[in-house]
This record gives structure tokens, sequence and C-alpha cells, in this order.
């Protein structure tokens, strides 16, 4: 079953709305808490990537003064981002998503970020103000042991039901004390801190405490979209209709898919939809050739079992072709030494040092699973093969791009093969032009519009 069928079948057969969690004279409104973490467990065979440990929490604790001498200035927006957004770009560690804003005029952004697989030095990126978001998650960590120890939960049982219907068992609790610290201890923040204007947020989704507290203060909240949003992304379809108090007041899109999506296709309760495009697409398709031929791959790799998958296939067809491309391996937070603990790697496989962009840039075609860069590949004007490994591509994708002329779900090598020859002499021009849909152009003139009405507000 795919996963928009299974919240079908919960969202409409249960009364998710009504699970709800009392602390204090508070009520919250639980089930997209829940949802997120469940569903992500469903997928993913884990709660997150990054489990809670001693070195986790030492991590924060040793990355809690990077840039604390910029906490107390005033700021017009606070940018919340993730430090494996940050590419290097001549010379500089650039946030995909954010560090455009600084072009704007009369427009100061913090940036927080969170530090958890990788960390720049100060004199490395090109934030001119930024933040370990170790602030808030410590404090909530220890507001979380020492204040949050009962809660009540109503509805409870249908918790049980979800569980019971996607097999998977979650730290109910954990996440449930998650949520409540954030909503806390950042209005205990906004206290002590001077407040912005307007707050970006790069994950919705794991920041509902966050975005209730700053609604709460009158400060808007907008999602900036940093990944996948269709019906195969369970944070985003949504059947029930959910409080808007905790959900984003605007999300900016890449495109007009996604802005139909959530508009027509899902109860994402999010009042508004608008499409900007993506800073790093308008950068780096300029840099571009055409291809005579299909010589070179770029391989955008799945953290966890799929990446896995994705290497054991491309490493046996690349047997049967007697080593006649080259593939250009880009990861994510899987280490390289991990990758070859597990496989050998021939002469013509190589892990790419640059960002992603470059790596697309410089190839022929893209290769993924289910990865995001699958559509930036297209917008920068390279064809897209995804390896649909349990149905995985199709699921996350498969509305969105099975008519797209230069997007190729295969399961098998003649499949992968039968592609490559469709894609002889392609042009670069017309793959982007088949994508205007998918990935807006003139990004920049699009963010500096929309911020400078939403500062006005």
């Amino acid at each position: 079953m795919k996963i928009n069928e299974l919240i079908s079948e919960i969202e409409t057969t249960k009364a998710v709305e009504s699970i709800l969690v009392k602390h204090k004279n508070n009520t919250f409104q639980s089930y997209p808490w829940l949802k997120s973490k469940s569903l992500y467990k469903f997928i993913i065979g884990e709660e997150s990537l990054a489990q809670k440990s001693g070195n986790v929490l030492l991590r924060q604790v040793l990355s809690l003064f990077y840039g604390c001498w910029n906490w107390f200035r005033k700021y017009d927006i606070w940018a919340f981002t993730n430090s494996v957004e940050r590419i290097e770009i001549e010379g500089k560690y650039f946030d995909k998503l954010f560090d455009g804003f600084q072009s704007i005029p009369n427009t100061k952004t913090l940036i927080i970020e969170l530090q958890l697989f990788s960390k720049f030095k100060q004199k490395h990126i090109a934030s001119k103000y930024a933040v370990s978001k170790a602030l808030f998650l410590l404090s909530e960590e220890i507001y979380g042991r020492l204040f949050l120890r009962k809660f009540k939960i109503e509805n409870q049982e249908l918790i049980a039901e979800i569980e019971t219907l996607l097999k998977v068992k979650i730290d109910t609790n954990g996440t449930i004390r998650k949520y409540l610290a954030q909503y806390y201890m950042m209005h205990f923040w906004l206290k002590i801190l001077p407040n912005p204007k307007a707050v970006f947020l790069s994950v919705s989704y794991s920041h509902f405490g966050y975005i209730l507290a700053f609604k709460e203060k009158g400060i808007r909240v907008i999602e900036m979209q940093h990944g996948v949003i269709s019906k195969g992304h369970h944070a985003y379809f949504y059947t029930k209709k959910m409080e808007q108090n905790q959900f984003p007041d605007a999300a900016l899109v890449w495109g007009e898919n996604e802005q139909n999506f959530l508009t027509s296709e899902t109860e994402f309760p999010c009042p508004q939809i608008i499409p900007i495009g993506r800073s790093v697409i308008d950068l780096f398709a300029q840099k571009i050739k055409n291809s005579t031929s299909i010589t070179s791959f770029t391989v955008s790799l799945q953290d966890g079992k799929f990446g896995d998958l994705m290497l054991d296939f491309l490493l046996k067809f690349n047997k049967e072709n007697n080593s006649k491309y080259n593939f250009y391996l880009q990861r994510r937070r899987t280490s390289e030494a991990d990758y070859l603990s597990k496989f050998e790697f021939p002469a013509n496989f190589h892990f790419f040092k640059g960002n992603i962009y470059e790596n697309i840039a410089e190839t022929d075609a893209h290769i993924t699973a289910y990865s995001t860069s699958g559509i930036e590949a297209l917008a920068i004007g390279k064809p897209s093969i995804f390896l649909n490994f349990q149905n995985k591509a199709i699921d996350v994708f498969g509305v969105e791009l099975e008519n797209h002329p230069y997007v190729f779900f295969v399961n098998t090598f003649d499949e992968l093969e039968n592609a490559l020859k469709s894609l002889i002499n392609y042009k670069s021009e017309s793959v982007k032009n088949a994508t205007s849909a998918l990935i807006y152009p003139n990004y920049f003139e699009n963010i500096s519009s929309f911020i400078a009405s939403e500062l006005q507000k």
C-alpha cells in the first residue's frame, strides 16, 4: 500500500484530530507530532537518523558558543536550517536555502543552524550572522527532563491502533516531550532575545512547538521547501483537517506542481502557497554543457538500506557493461569509510569531492533512488534516472514525473540500458524547458519581492 493510501486509511477511519495532550492549562493537537515520527519509522525503519546519545549531546555542548555574539542583535528574520544544507561555492560554504537572503537590501537575517552531521568554521561560511541551534536544543533537553515528566494524553488508544496498522512502535512520550519543550522554551527565549519580524523554517514538521510559540507571539512563520513535497511525503499529505496554529502561515515552494498539490490535493493547513524557484538552480544551470553521448553519471546516494541497494545494482550493471561508464558518487550523511567497508569499488567509481550541483553540471545524467536531487538535476538540464527499488521512486515521484520526457524509472539492467540509448544527443535546454513547472525561474527576484512584502505586514 502506498504512503498516501495508508494516511488516507488512518485519517478517514480514525478521529486523529481528537488525539490531544494536556499540560498545565494548555491543550495541544498532537496527531501531527506522532504522525511524522511513526510514518518516518515505517518508511526508514528508525525514528530518526540521529538517535539521542551521549555523543550527540556532547557535540551540541561543544557547539553551544558557535557565533554566540550574534544572538543579541536585532534581526528582521530568523532562519532555522541544518548544516547539511551548506555547499562549497568558490571557497565559502553557502546555505542553499537562506544565504541568498543576504542580497536583499535592508534585511538582516540570523541563520540558526542544527550542527549535527557537519560543522563549518565561521570564517569558512558565507552567512554573515550564524549561530548554533544548540542553545535551544540543550535548554529543551534540560527542561523536558526536569519539568515534563507528567502530561495527559487523550484518546491514547488511537495511537496504539495506528501503530498496529503500521506495525511500528515509537517513543510516544519522548516525542510529546520534545514538542512541549520546544513550545515552552521558545516562549522563554522570546522574552530574552530581540524578536524577529518573521521566522523561516526548512522543516516545519520537526518544529511544531516553535511554530505554535511564534504564532502566539504574533510572529509570521514561513516554510522554505527543502525537499520532496508530494503525496508520497507523509508530512505534507493530510486527508483530515488539523488546527492551523502549529503549521506555517506560508510555504515557499519550488514550482507549480507543489503549489497545485498543496492547494488542491491535501488538507495540509497552510493558507498561502507561493512558487519561487531555487537559488542554487539559477546559479548552476549556467555552468552546464550539452552532452553528445552518455559516459558519466552523478549518483546521488540515499542513506541507509536504499543507498546499499543502489550501489549493489550499479556495481553489477557496471560489470555487465565492462566498466564503460564513470560513476561519481555523492554521499549524504553516510561516510565514505562506511561504504568502503561494505563494497569493493572498481576504478571507474569515484567519490565526488565537490557539491552535488557541481557533480550534476560535470556529468551527463543523474541517478538516484528517490532523492530530490533528481528534480534539481532536471532543472539544471540533466536527465534523471530513478532506481525504483520496492516501488519507492514511483511512490514519491510517480505522479509528478511520470510524463516527463527525460525521467526514467528503472527496475532492471535492460530498462536502464534502453533509457541510456534514448538519451544520445539530448539537449540540456530541452530538459530545462520540460521542467519549468517543477522549479520556477528567477529565484532571486521572487524571494526579494516576497520578503519585502512580508516585512511590511
